[in-house]
């Protein structure tokens, strides 16, 4: 067994020990619903009194089957153990009984606390290429065969479970706190999957291009390129200017074009994560420039 294999069965191990935690210490003590198959067996639980392990496993058992004939073997055991792992930390939470107090006097803490424990787990346990089976298991599947992204599956296919709970066992007021605890959910497992190293593309469209570059580089410190661009109106050649900054450089970024070309066109877009020198890696000086 390799060393990243080993990392990947630690970090889905402690993601459904993460998620185990919050669904009986938030979830079943505050009765608030979720989605997926999770959502099912508390369901199951609050009309039958079985047990959420349980539950959980049997109901993966066909979602597995399906799942073997679209995977590798390695992504189909590491499915197998992070559903097994999931279903044996909701039983031995179960068992030692909840840490958290009932918190239904201030369900904006057990929302937050639900939202943040089963997302990040959720989170944690999808970057290291696991899942729990049910939902995640369609989850991935649009992912990988149609490109929907894998948080907006989860927000249809566990709104449509919290409120058949509110059938049996949730008040309307709990589901209301359950959709809350589900935007937190997938909110979470976004921000964990996709990194929290965000910043901003820019791209700047100036008779001053250099002018700009000089200045971004001098006062940001960042690594500037040029993209040759023709308008299809003016028919003119143009550099455009294609710079990546930090959240709090956008504001200074946004000064340092505008105090020397106040007409020109600038277009930032969001980027979820921002990876290589000046962001996750050390910048690196040598006599090479790259601009």
């Amino acid at each position: 067994m390799n060393k990243d294999f080993l990392v990947k069965l630690l970090l889905i191990g402690f993601g459904c020990l993460l998620m185990a935690f919050g669904i009986i210490n938030f979830g079943v003590v505050n009765n608030l619903a979720t989605g997926g198959f999770t959502g099912i067996t508390l369901i199951v639980y609050h009309l039958f009194g079985i047990s959420t392990g349980l539950t959980s496993l049997l109901l993966n058992i066909p979602a597995m089957i399906v799942f073997y004939r679209y995977v590798s073997k390695k992504t189909f055991l590491l499915t197998v153990y992070g559903i097994v792992a999931l279903s044996a930390s909701l039983s031995l939470f179960e068992w030692i009984g909840p840490f958290m107090p009932d918190l239904q006097d201030d369900m904006i803490l057990a929302v937050l606390g639900f939202g943040l424990t089963v997302g990040l787990g959720t989170g944690i346990l999808m970057r290291a290429d696991g899942t729990t089976g049910g939902a995640a298991i369609v989850a991935k599947l649009l992912k990988d065969l149609f490109h929907i992204p894998i948080d907006k599956t989860f927000i249809v296919f566990d709104a449509v479970i919290v409120t058949f709970s509110l059938l049996f066992f949730v008040t309307p007021i709990t589901w209301f706190y359950s959709i809350l605890a589900l935007y937190i959910m997938a909110i979470a497992m976004a921000k964990t999957q996709e990194g929290f190293g965000g910043g901003y593309q820019v791209l700047i469209f100036s008779d001053n291009s250099d002018e700009i570059t000089q200045d971004i580089q001098k006062n940001l410190d960042r690594g500037v390129t040029y993209l040759h661009g023709k308008g299809a109106y003016s028919k003119f050649d143009r550099k455009i200017v294609l710079v990546v900054v930090s959240k709090k450089e956008l504001l200074q970024l946004k000064r340092i074009i505008y105090a020397i070309d106040p007409e020109c066109f600038v277009s930032v877009s969001h980027t979820y994560e921002t990876l290589g020198r000046g962001f996750t890696l050390d910048k690196k000086y040598n006599s090479r420039k790259f601009t």
